[in-house]
């Protein structure tokens, strides 16, 4: 693992921050680029990244102490704040944003749903670098296997264990291109965000049995039932959508 890509003096490059930087910044240049094509004026992108990039940051963070805080019990009050050292939760952030984006688009007058639909397969891109950022940190890793691909996390043990951030990222890489696919499709307003939730939540839920994580309900963690909740709120609302237009037809 290498948690600092480099040292310069006392100025240390962090693996985390680095690969959430590169995250943010590949999807605002790719999304300044499509953005005309798909209808999205790139002068309200500008203004709703800004606030994105601060909600999901402080979201993300603030949910981690919160969930982590005897960590951070008895310690500077400045830790709270050191992203670069990482350390984030992503459905913090993810909530964060999206309330973010909702107040924004009611601003400035313009469809929420349109913006989430396309701003949503970055989201996975962007997800896809960070945990590579995960995985240089040597954090969020898996349960001692003896599969081929399993790594030895030195500051964890010397047992190979599996590469769950890698698992990740790979799965939210796959989602990107399949969200991208399903673009051509768009049945109603908000559809591309509903199958991000349910493909969202069917790789958590499965990624987190091969990730140590504290089980709270059954052998289930906090971050299993939340993409359950992804998942049935996703289907809920194409069932919905589905009588909607049976219903009209009718």
């Amino acid at each position: 693992m290498h948690p600092i890509l480099f040292e310069i003096g006392s100025f240390k490059l962090y693996s985390y921050g680095a690969m959430l930087f590169l995250a943010f910044a590949v999807g605002i240049i790719w999304a300044l680029k499509e953005a005309r094509s798909e209808g999205i004026d790139p002068d309200h992108l500008y203004e709703v990244f800004i606030i994105i990039i601060i909600l999901a940051l402080l979201g993300s963070r603030f949910a981690f102490v919160f969930l982590n805080w005897n960590l951070f019990r008895g310690e500077p009050w400045w830790r709270v704040f050191a992203f670069r050292e990482g350390g984030l939760t992503f459905y913090g952030g993810f909530l964060a944003a999206l309330l973010g984006g909702l107040f924004y688009s009611r601003y400035r007058k313009i469809s929420f749903l349109k913006l989430l639909d396309f701003m949503t397969p970055f989201i996975a891109l962007g997800y896809a670098i960070t945990r590579i950022g995960c995985f240089l940190n040597g954090c969020c890793y898996g349960h001692i296997t003896s599969a081929p691909w399993g790594l030895v996390y030195p500051v964890i043990d010397g047992f190979p264990r599996h590469p769950t951030q890698l698992y990740a990222s790979a799965s939210a890489l796959v989602i990107f291109f399949l969200l991208r696919y399903l673009r051509k499709f768009r049945f109603f307003p908000g559809f591309i965000f509903v199958w991000f939730l349910i493909f969202y939540g069917v790789y958590r839920f499965i990624v987190e049995f091969f990730r140590v994580s504290e089980a709270v309900i059954w052998v289930l963690s906090p971050a299993q039932l939340a993409a359950l909740l992804f998942i049935i709120a996703g289907i809920a609302v194409l069932l919905g959508q589905k009588w909607k237009v049976k219903s009209t037809r009718g």
